[in-house]
């Protein structure tokens, strides 16, 4: 009786486990990227190229 039980408690929460773990990434595949790129406009980097020189304190 008590390795059933022991099995029953491991078995229902490793379901658990997975099932909050899938839950997570379904949403964050449903809401993730491809939401936020469509919402925000594509906006240039900013980086130093060799014209713009980094202002110093010296």
């Amino acid at each position: 009786m008590p390795l059933i039980l022991c099995f029953t408690v491991i078995a229902s929460v490793s379901v658990g486990v997975l099932a909050a773990y899938a839950t997570v990434i379904g949403i964050l595949h449903a809401f993730g990227r491809t939401a936020q790129t469509e919402t925000v406009p594509q906006r240039p980097r900013l980086v130093l190229v060799p014209t713009q020189n980094h202002a110093s304190g010296d």
